[in-house]
């Protein structure tokens, strides 16, 4: 058995191949503004993307974002597992933000993730961090850790039943906590 192509059909295919090619190349390559993309996203009535990449220049602090999965509807966006990495300016330190899922609202302009792992490292040390759950919000900047926090590094462990962050990194124990010295004494 013999298919035949004509070549005008060949070359419609051919051409429209090459298109989705270029499309592709260029949507990886492009550089998006976050804005932009957002307010984008937000007037299409519902959307999947996959493998986004996003950076952005805040106050001098450099932040790029991998979301692997995304789905909107309505006004409320979904993510399946998200990298945030946070580069503080003039090399003071970086952040890093591992969670399973999150989920973003433009009217209230707030976010939550779950299952989050991170580090928050600046020149002095590196502390590691653990929350069943982080929140964000946009208006004020502000972290907070309503179902508890664990920080800890190679000396000592901290444990909080809530905390809360500010953009520079410092921590409230707005309910106490508990800290573990794991460092011996003779050392």
């Amino acid at each position: 058995m013999k298919i035949k192509i004509s070549r005008p059909k060949f070359l419609m295919c051919f051409l429209f191949l090459g298109l989705v090619v270029l499309v592709r190349y260029a949507m990886r390559d492009m550089e998006l503004d976050v804005d932009l993309l957002r307010e984008s996203i937000m007037k299409v009535p519902a959307i999947v993307m996959e493998n986004i990449q996003l950076s952005r220049e805040v106050s001098g602090d450099m932040w790029r974002v991998k979301i692997p999965y995304l789905d909107r509807d309505g006004d409320v966006v979904n993510v399946k597992s998200l990298d945030i990495r946070r580069q503080i300016s003039g090399d003071k330190g970086e952040w890093y933000f591992f969670g399973l899922e999150g989920v973003y609202s433009h009217d209230i302009k707030a976010a939550s993730i779950k299952g989050l792992l991170g580090t928050l490292a600046d020149e002095n040390r590196t502390w590691n961090l653990e929350g069943r759950k982080l929140n964000w919000q946009e208006k004020n900047n502000t972290f907070t850790f309503p179902e508890g926090l664990v920080l800890y590094d190679e000396e000592l462990s901290l444990n909080a039943p809530y905390a809360s962050m500010d953009n520079s990194g410092v921590i409230l124990l707005d309910h106490g906590g508990v800290i573990q010295w794991l460092k011996p004494l003779n050392e």
